[in-house]
């Protein structure tokens, strides 16, 4: 199993590596055939075409393409002196470069039948659904609070902005009341709309503190806290060890049931690669290659 299948392939190479590929790429020892390049070692060259082509495809920044830079020289540095003491002549070497080029191949394929669009694709029923077969996988392991905050620079906004509330104004509308007031306006820093917290991501601390101690949709007191003054209301609150809302952890659900449909994918794949093949093992042969380890 390529267990590359099931992490995210959006990681990016460390420089040395991204280097050392690009050594590859742009033809190690060629001969320079025009004066516009970025780096030259002996005859072989970086140009910015081909620096900007494997930018594109590593995800390199364009920003840090000076340390990549550097990281190529160093690469080819490396490269030719492994030339000249004529280590790529050997076999283990030619052994290991066919193992690599394999698995750039393999990576290429499954590339293009397991992670390219469309490749597996996933609806919300679909999503919705293995959530509610498989509800005791996301348990809570601590709690969660549902709220809606409004950060004012001035406590009297903040106090109008609560007044409108308790006076029967839904929040939204409240809110939307005071951001085109001309002076009140101006003093909302900072809204939240119906997110989810635990202890560690609600800041500043008191936010916490204040949540617990208020009923369901209460808007709170106008407190001081941080940079400013805050109105807050609870939508809910969910405890450790509960099954968790949907919308607390649908993307976990998505990413937890992308990994199977690939998984999925993965296998019938190769299923279908077998059927046209002719496979032969000798497992009298492998158990006593194991039993020998």
């Amino acid at each position: 199993m390529h267990l590359h299948l099931f992490r995210n392939s959006g990681t990016r190479f460390p420089w040395f590596i991204a280097a050392a590929l690009l050594v590859i790429a742009a033809g190690c020892g060629r001969d320079s055939s025009s004066g516009k390049f970025l780096a030259r070692v002996g005859s072989s060259e970086l140009t910015q075409e081909e620096l900007a082509r494997v930018s594109d495809s590593l995800g390199i920044i364009r920003s840090s393409s000076r340390s990549f830079v550097e990281e190529w020289v160093a690469s080819e540095l490396l490269y030719q002196e492994a030339q000249r003491r004529g280590l790529t002549e050997s076999a283990e070497f030619h052994s290991r470069l066919e193992a690599a080029r394999k698995q750039l191949a393999i990576d290429a394929l499954l590339q293009k039948e397991v992670y390219a669009p469309g490749a597996v694709t996933l609806s919300d029923e679909d999503v919705a659904s293995f959530f509610q077969a498989n509800a005791s996988q996301f348990t809570l392991k601590e709690d969660v609070v549902q709220l809606s905050y409004v950060l004012f620079s001035e406590r009297d906004a903040a106090n109008a902005f609560r007044a409108n509330v308790l006076h029967g104004t839904a929040w939204d509308e409240a809110l939307s009341r005071t951001r085109g007031d001309s002076l009140s306006g101006r003093s909302v820093r900072a809204i939240a709309a119906r997110q989810f917290f635990t202890q560690a991501t609600l800041y500043p601390e008191e936010l916490w503190k204040l949540a617990r101690t208020l009923s369901r949709e209460e808007a709170s007191f106008a407190v001081r806290a941080g940079s400013g003054y805050y109105i807050v209301v609870v939508h809910g609150i969910q405890h450790a060890g509960e099954t968790p809302r949907f919308e607390y952890v649908k993307e976990d659900v998505r990413n937890r049931l992308l990994i199977d449909k690939r998984r999925e994918r993965y296998e019938k794949l190769l299923s279908e690669i077998r059927s046209r093949q002719v496979v032969d093992l000798a497992p009298d042969l492998i158990d006593t290659l194991a039993e020998s380890h």
